[in-house]
């Protein structure tokens, strides 16, 4: 699983990885199931901390030619969407934050499938020292 490979990356790098999802607290199970990841993970139905991290939601950030590439290239590469828990129309992001809370780096998904790897997250840490 891409998330378990690549929380284990950070970890060996000396990086925390926290997940923070949309869903219900009992979705977390499967979710760790499904990912593999057994790294701190937490859940904001409220979507509070996505509103704060200023991530993007709504149908025009499903609706895009974007995200069809992104689909189909999934799909090739053998990757099938499960069922979503949560807000289905919340897209993601990643922020690097200093143990200080210093905001370091932010990337906020275009689309479903737009995330940051382990080497843009590692790339911007490694900017920032």
């Amino acid at each position: 699983m891409q998330l378990h490979r690549d929380h284990e990356r950070l970890r060996a790098a000396g990086l925390g990885l926290h997940v923070i999802g949309n869903g219900a607290p009992m979705w977390i199970a499967g979710f760790r199931e499904t990912t593999g990841y057994d790294g701190p993970l937490y859940t904001d139905p409220s979507l509070a901390v996505y509103r704060a991290a200023e991530l993007r939601s709504g149908l025009r950030t499903v609706l895009t030619l974007g995200t069809l590439a992104r689909t189909v290239g999934s799909l090739r590469r053998g990757f099938r969407q499960g069922k979503t828990a949560g807000a289905a129309l919340q897209q993601g992001g990643a922020l690097v934050i200093s143990r200080g809370g210093e905001i370091l780096w932010h990337q906020v998904s275009a689309g479903p499938g737009d995330n940051a790897t382990a080497d843009e997250i590692l790339g911007a840490v490694r900017a920032s020292l």
